[in-house]
């Protein structure tokens, strides 16, 4: 049987906050618990979480409690960790955020458990590490791993024998990935799941404008427009249904994880991941009338303060 959405991961950031740059608030208990029993009828691969994700986890939970997504597998991050977390003892703060988030979610065993900063894996001699492996050796994880924010991190991941599981940002103007440096050390690690986040670029993607998009940066937000638009016209896909198909059309991608804040937007979500990926000759296209992003375009965390917000 045919399963579109098994490639699509929950994105849950929104679900214990305002998150991004809609500042929009987080969905109710009963939004949640709906977007997680769709989220299971539609066979979705995993439901994304984090314990600096505000109120995500213990809304997850809430849900699970309540009847609703119990069949999910859930991914979580542990607390980001820091100097005052390495005078206390690395092992000591995995322990506790993972004691937390089982607590919240409400389950015995998470699917994988991730750092949420590359940076941790080399904390304390690689405590972190020791900490996960142990355990994952107890039960109460089925992989470990980490989130990446570029190829050095990805490369330094890559070289630890048993980490399972990487997120990363990818879209389509962040080609960063696409090296074949990169390339060959994914195709060298063929047993770490690679999971795509920042399809939409924080939603910019979805609406390229230049009241939200970053000062300065390359290509500018009409040129990428035009582009989309232009490729949407000849496909018949959505400025969404593209940047989805792009992500979805990478062999080494395994699953995507798209935010979602509302049932309504989940199923037009799996809607689009229903059209699968694009052709080789539309990626072609996309990449040669769009060029790949400036730095300051494809890392949020370089993006000055919106023009409203400096006024």
């Amino acid at each position: 049987m045919d399963r579109p959405a098994s490639r699509l991961v929950v994105g849950a950031a929104q679900f214990g906050q305002s998150y991004g740059r809609s500042g929009k608030p987080a969905p109710t208990d009963a939004e949640v618990a709906d977007i997680l029993r769709l989220a299971v009828e539609l066979e979705c691969a995993a439901v994304d979480t984090a314990r600096a994700y505000g109120d995500s986890e213990a809304a997850i939970g809430r849900a699970r409690r309540s009847g609703a997504g119990g069949a999910l597998p859930v991914v979580t991050k542990i607390r980001p960790l820091t100097d005052h977390s390495e005078t206390l003892g690395i092992e000591t703060a995995v322990r506790a955020s993972l004691t937390e988030s089982l607590s919240h979610v409400g389950a015995f065993h998470l699917d994988a458990v991730l750092l949420h900063r590359t940076a941790d894996l080399r904390r304390a001699g690689g405590a972190a590490i020791h900490a996960l492996r142990a355990a994952r050796a107890h039960g109460l994880l089925g992989r470990w791993g980490v989130s990446v924010a570029d190829p050095d991190e990805l490369a330094e991941a890559l070289a630890v024998p048993d980490l399972g599981y990487i997120q990363l940002p990818f879209n389509v103007v962040d080609r960063r990935w696409l090296t074949a440096s990169v390339q060959d050390a994914l195709a060298a690690r063929p047993d770490v799941t690679i999971v795509a986040r920042s399809a939409f670029l924080q939603g910019i993607l979805l609406d390229p404008d230049d009241a939200t998009w970053p000062r300065d940066a390359r290509p500018d937000a009409a040129a990428v427009r035009a582009s989309l638009a232009r490729m949407a016209a000849e496909t018949g896909r959505t400025f969404a249904g593209l940047c989805l198909g792009y992500a979805l059309a990478q062999p080494w991608i395994d699953a995507v994880v798209v935010g979602i804040r509302s049932r309504a937007q989940l199923a037009h979500i799996a809607d689009e991941f229903a059209r699968g990926s694009l052709p080789e000759s539309d990626c072609r296209r996309l990449e040669a009338s769009i060029p790949a992003g400036s730095p300051d375009l494809v890392s949020p965390a370089l993006w000055p303060p919106r023009r409203e917000d400096s006024t």
